[in-house]
């Protein structure tokens, strides 16, 4: 899965909340470079709107991950 980052900041001044905030937006910034660098997708920051669920291989071939592992029908190792 991936998604923008959160944060849950409870009773709290006004001050705080802006500087949390402000945090998120560089850390967002910071993620999405780093995800456009891996995957060569530009348009990742638009899957971070939202979350996005998706499996091993969808992951793989979206460039988030390089490999997935797969059992061995044989001997039940991974490989």
């Amino acid at each position: 899965m991936i998604h923008q980052p959160a944060s849950s900041f409870y009773e709290a001044q006004a001050g705080e909340f802006i500087l949390e905030a402000e945090e998120l937006l560089k850390l967002r910034e910071t993620l999405t470079k780093v995800y456009v660098q891996r995957t060569g997708n530009r348009v990742i920051s638009e899957d971070m709107e939202r979350d996005v669920f998706m499996s091993a291989t969808e992951a793989q071939a979206h460039g988030i991950v390089d490999l997935v592992a797969v059992e061995n029908e044989k001997t039940g190792d991974s490989i």
